[in-house]
């Protein structure tokens, strides 16, 4: 979602930049003689080795996983995203040259349960409830070993709950891109947890704003939230969905991952270090990127 956002964001920025894209399936690839495509695997040393050849700064998106699905089976799933990661900087530490490197951590799943605190900030200690958020916090302490041994600066990016695509019906991520696809094929919500659970929501052209400003190297190794450090609860999101569609959101109470995962009650970040450090801010209301999202999927 963030990629196909990003990309062509990139290239509008600079006119002067060439952007190689690591992609799985050949479908993918989008004619440009700014882009150069390699089909491949990050589970692959070789596949590596190709894509980080010459290149100045990585933007690292790729996930397959999620906070639900991370906690089916543990071992395959640590294989096809935790390595993936570290083939990646395994690549970029035997190509013995200084690198750049962005990072899309997350911000709901590396801090964990804090019901004391109103708006988690980066300094609060990260206690992950799920295998997605341990493996995205195991990334960030590989780059911060990355940096004290000289051959990378990073910055880590602990992005919200992103919207503004619509999303596959069956996905049990993205609340709002799934429920706005479901909604438009008359089809119910499905509902895990409550309907109070309370999340940050952020834009995702706001996303890749903060990605576009993180690309600038610098010293060391920077964690910021990005974020719209506002908290809107399930009903909230389903109400707004409601209005902008004309029409109530049917919803179905599901039980799945039940017992397999836990959803803390209220989850929203204090964004202030993005935009003392960048310069960033969110510039999309939470109801103007809903109604947004609805309009473009009417159209499609």
């Amino acid at each position: 979602m963030i990629g196909a956002r990003l990309l062509p964001a990139l290239l509008a920025a600079d006119d002067t930049v060439r952007v190689r894209c690591l992609v799985r399936h050949p479908q993918l690839r989008k004619p440009s003689d700014r882009v150069e495509y390699l089909v491949g695997d990050l589970l692959s040393e070789a596949d590596c080795d190709d894509f980080v050849t010459g290149l100045d700064v990585v933007v690292h998106l790729a996930q397959s996983n999620s906070p639900v699905s991370s906690n089916r089976h543990w071992p395959s799933d640590l294989s096809g995203n935790l390595l993936l990661s570290v083939h990646l900087l395994e690549a970029l530490r035997q190509r013995r040259k200084p690198c750049h490197f962005v990072y899309a951590s997350s911000g709901g799943a590396i801090y964990g349960n804090h019901p004391d605190v109103v708006n988690y900030d980066e300094d609060l200690p990260c206690r992950p409830l799920s295998p997605y958020g341990i493996q995205k916090l195991a990334v960030e302490h590989y780059l911060r070993l990355a940096v004290a041994q000289g051959w990378l600066t990073a910055r880590v990016l602990r992005i919200s709950n992103a919207y503004g695509s619509l999303l596959p019906a069956e996905r049990r991520q993205g609340l709002i891109g799934v429920a706005v696809g479901r909604h438009l094929a008359k089809l119910p919500v499905d509902l895990f947890g409550s309907a109070e659970t309370i999340r940050d929501y952020i834009h995702i052209d706001d996303v890749t704003t903060a990605i576009l400003l993180g690309l600038a190297g610098h010293d060391g190794c920077s964690v910021m939230n990005i974020s719209s450090g506002e908290g809107h609860s399930v009903r909230q999101i389903l109400d707004i969905l409601g209005e902008v569609s004309g029409r109530e959101v049917d919803v179905h109470q599901s039980e799945f991952g039940e017992q397999q995962f836990a959803l803390t009650p209220r989850t929203v970040l204090d964004n202030s270090r993005a935009r003392k450090a960048l310069g960033w801010n969110p510039s999309v209301p939470l109801r103007g990127g809903i109604q947004r999202l609805w309009i473009e999927s009417i159209e499609e």
